[in-house]
């Protein structure tokens, strides 16, 4: 295989992972180890493919995105799996792309959160033990937020990226 067919399967199976995993944090508010450990194997077969540096850089910028994850997890911020899929997904954002990422990223998370305090947030799965009884603005800043779909769009900005560098 030449190495652009692999960097090519390699982003396949990082959109792919980054897609079921919001898939599964949008139905069940949970994202399970195998799609960043995924995220970070398609890495590892991308970065064979690559300079050196690049994949440590990579790895620098993700231990960075990991470290700050882990203070946010500890303050109940975000959940764990939330870090772990940013974490993954910032292997690919390397120094050049963890601005836009990180832009894009949190642009998405406005955007959920602004559904999420809106009647819209009816059409979405309820978070485990959401009261229906009590409905309203001050029960959903309660609530867990599936931030995934965010950290999705932002992945998925990632892997548009490298396929069009």
């Amino acid at each position: 295989m030449t190495a652009s067919t692999i960097d090519l399967i390699a982003l396949a199976v990082f959109a792919a992972a980054l897609l079921a995993a919001a898939f599964t944090d949008l139905r069940h508010y949970l994202i399970p180890n195998r799609y960043p450990a995924a995220i970070a194997a398609a890495y590892l077969l991308h970065a064979v493919n690559h300079p050196l540096a690049d994949g440590l850089w990579g790895l620098g910028i993700a231990s960075i995105f990991f470290v700050v994850g882990a203070g946010l997890f500890a303050t109940r911020v975000m959940g764990g799996g939330d870090v772990k899929l940013m974490a993954a997904c910032a292997l690919w954002a390397g120094p050049q792309f963890a601005a836009p990422f990180l832009q894009i990223t949190t642009f998405a998370g406005a955007a959920l959160a602004l559904i999420w305090l809106t009647p819209m947030r009816r059409l979405l799965p309820s978070a485990p033990g959401a009261s229906i009884a009590e409905d309203g603005p001050r029960r959903r800043l309660k609530e867990p937020v599936p931030y995934g779909l965010a950290i999705t769009a932002g992945g998925l900005y990632l892997a548009a990226l490298h396929a069009l560098t």
